[in-house]
Parts: structure tokens; sequence; C-alpha cells
């Protein structure tokens, strides 16, 4: 009988939705580095009450883009993370902060 205790103590946790992982409060889970990002650029551009399309048009960078990069669908560049601090006004060690 205890060690059948022990079994169910130590299974995981039953995975949660997919909707889920995707809210910006729940950083503690377990994200790739691409999602992470996207989370914090989607963050930065709506703290600025920014669009897609204005932050496409004032960087010079396509829409399309920014929307994959920020569903985690695409990596980004060094350069491209250059151009985005530098539009943000950031440093870069500000961009990728909690990340």
């Amino acid at each position: 009988m205890q060690a059948v205790q022990q079994t169910e103590s130590t299974m995981p946790p039953a995975p949660r939705e997919a909707s889920y992982s995707r809210r910006p409060q729940n950083y503690f889970l377990p994200l790739d580095v691409s999602s992470r990002f996207g989370v914090r650029l989607r963050q930065l551009r709506r703290d600025r009450n920014m669009t897609q399309l204005r932050v496409a048009v004032e960087f010079g960078i396509d829409r399309t883009f920014i929307s994959d990069v920020e569903r985690g669908r695409k990596s980004i560049s060094l350069p491209m993370l250059e151009v985005l601090a530098l539009g943000f006004q950031l440093t870069l060690s500000e961009l990728l902060r909690d990340i």
C-alpha cells in the first residue's frame, strides 16, 4: 500500500491546455526561447500602444514577421534584435529582460 502511495505522489501533474501556457503571467512554464521572446515583444509593443503595423512601418520590419515572432513561430536574428531595441529605445539587455 505504501509503495502505491509513493507512486501516486510522484506522478507528474496532468498537462495544461496550450492556451494556458501562452499567457504572459505564466512565465514559469517551460516555453522555448522564441515563444518567451514573442511574449516579451508583444508586451513591449502593447505597453507603448503600438499596433504591429505601426511597429513594422516605424522600424522597417514586415508586419507578418512581427506577428510570427510574437507567436513564437519565427526566430529572430541579432541584427533584428538591435533594430527592435533601437526602435523601442532600449538596450539589448533591457529588450531581453525576463526571457
